[in-house]
């Protein structure tokens, strides 16, 4: 790579953690609605991002860092999040790690509406039995449905398990914290998928027999 294509491939990286940056701003700002013209505006960055970055096998740790688990971190939002953002973050993700979009035609702009984290289909890998419920259903790579997921994530911030967090990835300690409470205030302090023994340990939970 030449010093100028360098240069380009870094000023795109700071156009993307601008975008993020934007749109992180406005999705904690006081209006309590979705961004949706930001949340594309940084898909439009990382896919011109990757396009510069195609075949070099490398990429920047902070794009990396905002990017990964992204998905995760818009499931634990207060704010409604359109089902369509979801299947967008897990686009941004494979498009950044694994160099291909999967869910649609390069340029295609997603269209929001309102529907739900459970109307949302577009984020699991493949279909098989949910190891949390035992449910056939679409399963992401740790082997969970949607709801098992959100579960585990949600069981992770109550034991300030910051380390295997996606969430708390991204988060400094005041955030972590304060994103713990909410998690504790909007569904409870029992966890939910997973049981914590002395230590601090994790331990699946014993599933009643059908």
């Amino acid at each position: 790579m030449t010093y100028p294509e360098r240069e380009l491939v870094d000023a795109t990286a700071v156009l993307v953690l601008a975008a993020y940056s934007k749109f992180d701003a406005r999705l904690h700002g006081k209006r309590k609605l979705f961004p949706e013209e930001e949340l594309f505006e940084l898909w439009q960055a990382l896919q011109q991002y990757c396009g510069l970055m195609k075949g070099l096998g490398w990429i920047h740790r902070d794009v990396a860092r905002e990017i990964s688990g992204f998905r995760e971190y818009l499931q634990l939002q207060e704010v409604g999040v359109p089902g369509e953002a979801l299947a967008l973050a897990d686009r941004m993700e494979c498009l950044l790690f694994s160099d291909y979009d999967a869910y649609s035609c390069e340029g295609e702009s997603p269209e929001f509406d309102d529907g739900s984290l459970e109307d949302d289909e577009a984020f699991r890998a493949y279909e098989g039995i949910c190891a949390g419920c035992d449910e056939i259903s679409l399963v992401g790579d740790l082997g969970l449905c949607e709801k098992c997921g959100a579960k585990l994530e949600r069981d992770l911030l109550r034991n300030r398990d910051w380390v295997h967090s996606v969430t708390a990835f991204r988060l400094n300690d005041e955030q972590r914290e304060l994103k713990r409470r909410q998690v504790v205030k909007e569904y409870g302090r029992d966890f939910e998928l997973i049981a914590v023994a002395k230590g601090g340990r994790f331990h699946g939970k014993r599933r009643k027999r059908k």
